[in-house]
């Protein structure tokens, strides 16, 4: 049976939204016009009426194929969080989330894409004790994702982890990632996954290895791939792993201030978080490293 195709493009359509539009075609071909309310697991809620009148479930089974009308405001939400204005696209998506949460059921439904749009603003924000409360909140009413964005899902997971600073979760989880370690490196090297992906992982186990573990040297070692890997595409990742390293990197050459490998090193983190991270982003303390 050929799988459903979802097109969701979706916005922002005031506190109590109204239903959208919805085409369906069943499994002999035959099209339908209706307005979705809601969503369970296995089906759809749907009316011939936009006030809701003489609704009833339509089951996923029976489905071969719909589209979902664009509401208005998606695309502002989608344009604001692509141009990094995260604080004003976290609170448009949390309005969407709120609008549309009787869809969340819906895999790869807006009600479920505005949360996990939402908690990517919170994390490219840096408020990860945030992201830790409302996923937590979010439990009650699980999201729902295909292959697409689940690992993006899976990915803020570790985020709200750090944010709740539970660092013994934390490390269980980063080691979900890592590969076998026969030649006894100081630590086990992740498996092969994207860049992008890799690049975080590296940089919550700097911060699991400084907090938890207590090992400065493999924080700093991690610290340093991600801002390297996937050619430090996240301009906010680069900019936060480029302070880390420049904090433990100061700390060294209080230990050592006549090492000018690690004054060139400082030096080279100030830059980044200066060039990458624009206004104020390289902390005060550092800029000493910059004459």
């Amino acid at each position: 049976m050929k799988k459903p195709i979802f097109l969701l493009l979706l916005a922002v359509c005031g506190l109590h939204a109204e239903p959208l539009a919805i085409q369906i075609t069943n499994l002999n071909g035959e099209p339908t016009a209706a307005f979705l309310l809601g969503a369970e697991k296995d089906g759809i809620v749907i009316s011939t009426a936009p006030t809701g009148g003489s609704s009833y479930k339509l089951p996923l089974t029976n489905i071969r194929e719909m589209t979902i009308d664009e509401p208005k405001g998606w695309s502002l939400a989608m344009q604001t969080f692509a141009s990094g204005n995260y604080a004003e696209a976290e609170k448009l998506f949390a309005q969407l989330g709120d609008e549309f949460d009787k869809l969340v059921p819906l895999q790869d439904s807006f009600g479920s894409l505005s949360r996990l749009y939402q908690f990517m603003s919170l994390q490219k924000l840096g408020r990860y004790a945030d992201l830790a409360k409302v996923m937590d909140k979010q439990l009650a009413n699980p999201l729902s994702f295909g292959a697409h964005y689940t690992e993006d899902f899976v990915d803020l997971e570790g985020w709200a982890l750090m944010g709740k600073k539970d660092w013994l979760s934390l490390g269980a989880f980063i080691k979900k990632f890592e590969d076998a370690n026969p030649l006894k490196l100081p630590q086990a090297p992740f498996k092969r996954l994207r860049t992008s992906r890799l690049a975080g992982l590296c940089y919550l186990r700097a911060v699991w290895n400084e907090e938890a573990q207590k090992q400065p040297d493999l924080a700093l070692m991690d610290f340093h791939r991600a801002l390297t890997l996937d050619l430090g595409s996240d301009t906010s990742l680069v900019r936060l792993a480029a302070v880390a390293a420049l904090r433990l990197t100061d700390i060294k050459i209080t230990a050592a201030p006549k090492d000018d490998k690690l004054t060139k090193q400082a030096k080279s983190l100030a830059l980044v978080c200066r060039d990458l991270g624009g206004k104020d982003a390289l902390p005060k303390d550092f800029e000493k490293y910059l004459k």
